[in-house]
């Protein structure tokens, strides 16, 4: 193992490795604040531009649409150039991206401009996984890229709140729900700015003397004759090209490349309809009035905490395998106890818009027994697949494709987003809220039958260099 690597893997905590943590952190916690804000937007939009459920579609998916081009292209970009090669770029496009989706003047506009705003997280999520990864400790590796993943879910709760404060203001809102977000992007800005490349991407590409400049950064305490001493046994160096991506698909990598898509996929196929539309899908089970919904989906974005804590402080020693079949499983059940419920309450004919319509007749039981299936599939993916999936595909590729291979993980998981956010609200409109909640119950299932057939267990382990 090369002796740069080794010190890089045994290396204590120090403040470049905390600030590397806080700046991808912060960016993660823009992608949950401005995914999540959209389901307060449409509160106030849909009445006002007269959205139907196609239309609720196309501005659920933008952004997620966005991300699928975004995770492609900033990840390849990453492996070529860099990882500091488009690490501020991306956040330049999440502040002017949130002004212009402020600005939009209809249906058209807004969904160009969230799509925009899509490709900055896209990109994003590939960059700040594989910088932390290649920067942390190997016994930490796990524990601190979960902590700051869970900033996505700080994002969505501060979106819940944001969208419960100003909700009342009026119908033009949510221009200023989105100008919020443009606020912390800035500050991200500022932390990035003078952070160090990569000490693996260096080494990759023949460059030892600087992979050691930074790694006196990470362990201040060595002198300048221990830094002698290990450039003197690196040996010769050679400047490899980085990888074609097909080698994500051969012999050595198929597998990993399997395990890091297809159960993300069924994350967030899953995961991004209960999550976005979490104000609509309440009203659909009992709940009236935009402060009660809004105040349920503040609840269950912050249940994600019940979950996340817990795997944060325990991944490095149980593994990421299991937390992540368990969180499948466990999802899947609270989303059968949602759909079962629903489908045992009676109901009542209506006349809407000259046409006859079943209607369902909640008692206060079942809406509590819905709302709290709805808390048990939140807390088991949080504890799960909502942050090990992210974790997993920064680790299980070598560094010449590492962010080629999450940023495919990323896009491969935004289809499966898309198709959630898309396709899904007119998919409830026929088969109604409870059959689609079963149907998400056996894709959350599903997700955890694949991560045991496919599983690639990562923990604890060194990153794989060549």
């Amino acid at each position: 193992m090369n002796e740069i690597l080794d010190e890089m893997n045994q290396a204590p905590m120090t403040a470049l490795h905390r600030r590397l943590a806080w700046s991808a952190g912060l960016g993660i916690f823009l992608d949950g604040y401005d995914i999540m804000i959209i389901g307060a937007v449409l509160l106030l939009l849909k009445p006002v531009w007269h959205l139907d459920a196609h239309a609720v579609g196309w501005l659920g998916s933008a952004a997620l649409a966005g991300a699928f081009a975004g995770a492609l292209i900033g990840g390849r970009i990453a492996d070529h150039f860099g990882r500091k090669a488009i690490y501020l770029i991306d956040l330049i496009t999440f502040f002017f991206a949130a002004i212009l989706c402020a600005s939009a003047w209809n249906i058209t506009s807004l969904v160009i401009f969230r799509f925009l705003l899509g490709v900055g997280i896209g990109a994003d999520y590939p960059l700040s996984a594989t910088y932390m990864a290649e920067f942390m400790p190997t016994v930490k590796r796990g524990g601190v890229i979960t902590w700051t993943f869970g900033l996505w879910t700080a994002g969505a709760i501060f979106a819940g709140l944001v969208g419960f404060t100003l909700v009342h203001l009026g119908p033009w809102a949510w221009r200023l729900m989105f100008l919020v977000g443009a606020v912390p992007a800035l500050l991200v800005v500022w932390l990035r700015r003078s952070l160090p490349e990569s000490p693996r991407w260096y080494l990759r590409h023949g460059e030892v003397e600087k992979a050691a400049q930074v790694l006196q950064q990470l362990v201040p305490g060595l002198t300048d004759s221990q830094i002698s001493t290990t450039l003197a046994a690196q040996g010769q160096t050679i400047h490899a090209p980085t990888a074609p991506v097909r080698v994500l698909f051969g012999r050595r990598f198929l597998r990993a490349t399997l395990f890091v898509c297809l159960p993300w996929f069924m994350m967030d196929l899953v995961g991004y309809y209960v999550t976005i539309y979490i104000p609509q899908i309440l009203g659909h089970l009992g709940f009236h009035g935009s402060t009660s919904k809004l105040l349920g989906s503040m609840i269950l974005s912050a249940s994600f905490l019940i979950g996340y804590i817990p795997l944060a402080l325990w991944v490095d020693q149980i593994g990421r395998v299991w937390p992540q079949i368990l969180g499948f499983i466990g999802g899947g059940v609270g989303l059968a106890i949602v759909g079962l419920t629903a489908l045992q309450s009676p109901t009542k004919t209506v006349i809407h818009g000259g046409q006859v319509e079943q209607v369902a007749m909640f008692s206060t039981a079942a809406i509590v027994i819905m709302f709290a299936g709805m808390l048990i599939s939140q807390i088991l993916n949080s504890f799960g697949p909502g942050n090990t999936t992210y974790l997993l595909a920064s680790e299980v590729y070598p560094t010449d494709v590492r962010a080629t291979g999450h940023g495919f993980a990323t896009a491969f998981s935004r289809l499966g987003a898309v198709a959630s956010t898309f396709f899904l609200p007119v998919v409830e409109q026929h088969i109604g809220t409870p059959v689609l909640m079963l149907w998400l119950a056996g894709g959350s299932l599903l997700g955890g039958v694949l991560t045991w057939v496919l599983r690639v267990e990562t923990t604890c382990q060194p990153l794989l260099q060549e």
